[in-house]
């Protein structure tokens, strides 16, 4: 056992975890920076998904009604923000 645990362990009738030094809380930069990422990558996904109508009507042999194409942008929203490491934000089937 190291010799400058052995005080807080005693004195303070504590776990060896009492005596390690607390982490350090994030810097609110790098938080401020986490969270302009994930709005940037929602946006860009949204600006990205309502380009699949035009897509979808240059391809002649896909015949998909405007309620599937809503799913289908849906579906492809959620994949992207959710491999952008944000949370999935609209609901699927």
């Amino acid at each position: 056992m190291d010799l400058n645990l052995r005080p807080a362990l005693i004195v303070g009738r504590c776990g060896a975890a009492a005596a390690m030094p607390a982490p350090k809380p994030a810097p609110a930069a790098t938080l401020q920076t986490v969270v302009a990422e994930k709005e940037w990558a929602r946006v860009l996904a949204r600006v990205v998904v309502n380009q699949l109508p035009e897509a979808v009507g240059q391809v002649a042999d896909i015949k998909l009604s405007s309620t599937q194409i809503v799913e289908l942008q849906r579906a492809y929203e959620n994949t992207l923000i959710t491999n952008m490491g944000c949370d999935v934000t609209t609901a699927t089937k």
